[in-house]
């Protein structure tokens, strides 16, 4: 999914790309940290990297964007 969505941004002339990064998505159940898959963030960001762009990541704590919580994961 990524690098094609990557790829389309820069053809459309995008220099940057922007994301949030969901605490909630990354620690789902406290003391479980959660890497892999949509939520592999060095892969994300070297497929970033690759195709020369900026990369601007939005890291919370607090990061709304019609998201459960916020931020928290729910053991809060």
């Amino acid at each position: 999914m990524w690098p094609g969505l990557i790829v389309k941004s820069k053809e459309g002339g995008a220099d940057v790309i922007q994301t949030y990064v969901f605490w909630n998505g990354h620690e789902p159940i406290r003391g479980q940290y959660n890497f892999e898959g949509r939520y592999d963030l060095v892969k994300f960001v070297k497929l970033v990297a690759e195709q020369g762009l900026y990369l601007h990541l939005r890291i919370g704590p607090y990061v709304c964007a019609e998201w459960n919580f916020g931020f928290a994961p729910s053991f809060f």
